[in-house]
């Protein structure tokens, strides 16, 4: 079409449904500034318009044709179009007062097209369009049938088209043999005596009840025809009891045969048409016709190659091939020979929907979703959650991003528990889970879940594709187990566009709009070097190394920027405090061959208040004790001996202890550091003790004579025997000056090397 000599070209990703057996209206409307195109009286699309004359040009190509009848009926308008104007053109109107551009005689010269007449008010009345289903169901089934062809149960709304149904009917009278042989879509459920029709709940006026009909009052809600005449009765909707059923055509929802190689969703389209051998047969708009070609046989015939393209042979006379089935190629079909099976599925489901086996449909986030939606159970089987191609090998690890650059591989490392924090053993025995995340662009995924337990693959499964392995270099006396492990699946983009020949009918994913999380549960003693220089005062860094195996660096690599490690117990243990933690790429090997390694860092401050009391305040204690040893007569040499070499017999038993309780170090230890001056004090004390006694003993030896001065004293002519004075006090001055100067002395000479 050229609108001002100008090729009007046609709108781009503009696509709309043509129901079958329906008139569909469509409106192409010229106006500046934009050319709108309508279609059932609403806006579908637009493009800018170029110049002001209009002229009508061919649009066709050889790569499209159109199968079905148009009605033409051009109009030119005076104003723009309101949408009550568009509304009623939509409508079929019957008015013919508007200016015709466009007349169905004018178009005999094209390849394919007849023209025909037609009174307007025939073109546009409903026709119905039903089949009758010639075996015996109760209501509850007869209403799945219909469903599953993508019907309703029919219901005639006039006299004429009760007794045309009949007519037809009769010719099933062999299979449909009950008095009452018909289910009809008729039910007064809703307000009693008034009828309304399953398909579109419209009320029915004209009835073709028996004279004595209806009867059931409030409890008969459902109706049946009688074979003799035609007329209707009421009766339990629940009632067992079996009819055939006729079944009204609904465009809306189209049978699609999947499990070939169809190129156009048109293809695939099928409706229930009349009757072959007995049965109702399905044919397709691009001319395949699935027919009954005796009992519990069904023929896929092509009419356009007139050939036979596979047949199936079902377990039961009165089934159809609805739902799938495996079908035998007779006829070479999408790469496939002669003679092989395929599977082929045949329902109404659309691309948001999932076939069972049956034929029904459900949603697809109902697939796989463990609970049985289908009633033969079929939505959970088969639920696989991984599409492998071909050329697939699980040895070797997903390209990364970029061209030639390793694959990065973020982590997450979650402490669970400290078991056993050993300073002799120098090694620290824990649980914690180890978290890896990646994408393997060359997957693809299947009906993945938003609950994220769901999207767990079997070990099967998990089997099958390249997963990273660990290994432990620091771990202690090989002493690692693997408690549990699980491998999810967490998507974070959008599913491709529906297969129309998938006859799984799978929500796929490709292999970037998903991620792969491996997690597992390790229990393991590692190595740490204890570094108690400062020991009760100090802080250990220990380190949890995780290794790549057998992966180069150039290959693999942990991502170190992105790696996180999470401890979320008590950080307040029994021995230590865990301050911080953290996590940071490295590697190990030579410069030939180097291994990506994740190094898990934690710092354990040691809580030194325990250690203070139960080692520093009874040793200083026992120092009080020695150094009040000092204060004791010098007579009392016994005491003051006794209670010092006691005292330091119990200080060296508390330093072996506290010594047993450490690693063994080539450095001397401060701990080490005090015991040492604690013990020297204590000597020094002991010491203290021997010299006053020597020097008491010696004193004790000698007799020392005074003269006696005659100052006209009553002792005249006696001796006084005196012991000098500075002889008498040495003793005591040795035990003054111990306490009160050399002990002191001693402790500031300790404190200054300390600091």
């Amino acid at each position: 079409m050229a609108y001002n000599r100008q090729l009007q070209y046609g709108f781009p990703d503009f696509n709309t449904d043509v129901g079958l057996h329906q008139w569909t209206h469509f409106c192409h409307v010229f106006s500046i500034p934009d050319v709108p195109a309508y279609v059932g009286g609403e806006v579908r699309a637009q493009h800018p318009s170029w110049g002001r004359n209009v002229l009508w040009a061919a649009a066709s190509t050889g790569r499209r044709c159109f199968r079905g009848y148009i009605r033409a009926g051009g109009h030119l308008e005076h104003e723009r179009l309101k949408r009550a104007r568009r509304q009623e053109l939509a409508a079929c109107p019957l008015d013919h007062h508007r200016e015709r551009l466009l007349d169905g005689k004018r178009t005999t010269g094209a390849r394919g097209v007849s023209v025909s007449e037609e009174d307007l008010p025939k073109l546009c009345q409903k026709n119905d369009r039903y089949v009758i289903f010639p075996e015996m169901r109760d209501l509850k089934d007869s209403q799945l049938m219909c469903k599953r062809v993508g019907c309703q149960v029919y219901a005639p709304d006039s006299t004429a088209k009760n007794l045309q149904l009949h007519a037809i009917s009769r010719q099933f009278s062999d299979t449909c043999f009950s008095n009452f042989h018909l289910w009809l879509g008729l039910s007064d459920e809703g307000e009693e005596n008034v009828w309304r029709k399953f398909s579109d709940d419209s009320v029915v006026g004209e009835l073709s009840f028996a004279s004595d009909q209806p009867n059931g009052a409030r409890g008969e809600n459902c109706v049946f025809m009688s074979l003799i005449d035609g007329s209707w009765s009421d009766t339990y909707c629940l009632r067992d009891w079996k009819s055939c059923v006729p079944c009204e055509r609904d465009g809306s929802r189209p049978l699609r045969l999947r499990g070939l190689c169809a190129k156009k969703e048109l293809e695939t389209e099928h409706e229930v048409l009349g009757y072959e051998d007995g049965k109702p047969y399905f044919h397709g708009i691009y001319g395949t016709i699935i027919f009954q070609k005796g009992l519990g046989h069904w023929e896929l015939f092509d009419s356009n190659l007139n050939e036979t393209v596979a047949t199936v042979a079902l377990v039961h006379r009165d089934a159809y091939p609805l739902g799938r089935h495996e079908w035998l190629l007779h006829s070479s079909v999408c790469n496939r020979p002669k003679g092989s099976s395929v599977v082929l599925g045949l329902s109404t489901c659309n691309d948001t929907e999932f076939m069972c086996s049956s034929g029904d449909c459900i949603h697809k986030k109902l697939r796989c979703n463990s609970k049985d939606d289908c009633a033969d159970l079929s939505d959970e089987q088969g639920c696989t959650l991984i599409d492998l191609p071909r050329s697939y090998r699980k040895e070797r690890p997903p390209e990364g991003s970029a061209h030639g650059e390793p694959i990065e591989l973020d982590s997450t490392v979650e402490i669970l528990r400290f078991v056993t924090i050993s300073d002799v053993n120098r090694l620290v025995r824990l649980e914690l889970n180890v978290e890896i995340t990646w994408q393997d662009p060359r997957l693809k995924f299947l009906n993945l879940k938003d609950v994220f337990e769901w999207n767990r693959l079997t070990a099967k499964e998990a089997d099958t594709i390249w997963r990273p392995r660990l290994e432990f270099p620091n771990v202690f006396d090989g002493n690692v187990k693997l408690l549990k492990e699980g491998t999810y699946i967490r998507k974070i983009g959008e599913q491709m566009d529906a297969d129309m020949n998938d006859v799984n009918m799978d929500t796929v994913y490709r292999g970037d709009s998903a991620v792969l999380i491996q997690q597992q549960h390790y229990s393991g003693s590692f190595a740490c070097s204890f570094d108690v220089f400062y020991y009760p005062f100090d802080t250990q860094r220990c380190s949890v190394l995780l290794q790549l195996s057998f992966l180069r660096l150039e290959v693999a690599k942990f991502a170190g920027e992105r790696a996180r490690v999470e401890y979320l117990e008590d950080k307040e243990l029994p021995s230590y405090i865990v301050t911080r933690y953290h996590a940071t790429d490295t590697y190990r090997g030579n410069n030939d061959t180097r291994y990506s390694v994740l190094k898990v860092e934690f710092e354990l401050d040691r809580r030194w208040t325990v250690i203070v009391m139960a080692v520093f305040f009874p040793t200083s204690m026992l120092l009080i004790i020695g150094y009040s040893t000092l204060f004791v007569k010098v007579s009392l040499l016994q005491v003051r001996l006794i209670v010092s070499l006691t005292t330091l017999l119990v200080l060296y038993t508390l330093f072996n202890n506290t010594s047993d309780a450490l690693p063994p170090t080539a450095y001397v230890k401060m701990i080490d550091v005090w015991f040492f001056s604690c013990i020297l004090l204590l000597f020094f004390v002991i010491i203290s003790h021997v010299v006053v006694e020597h020097l008491e003993n010696r004193s004790a030896g000698v007799t020392w004579i005074r003269p006696i001065e005659n100052s006209g004293s009553k002792n005249t002519g006696k001796k006084v025997l005196s012991v000098p004075r500075h002889q008498l006090d040495l003793p005591d001055r040795v035990l003054v000056y111990s306490r009160l100067l050399v002990v002191p002395v001693l402790i500031h000479t300790y404190a200054i090397l300390q600091a």
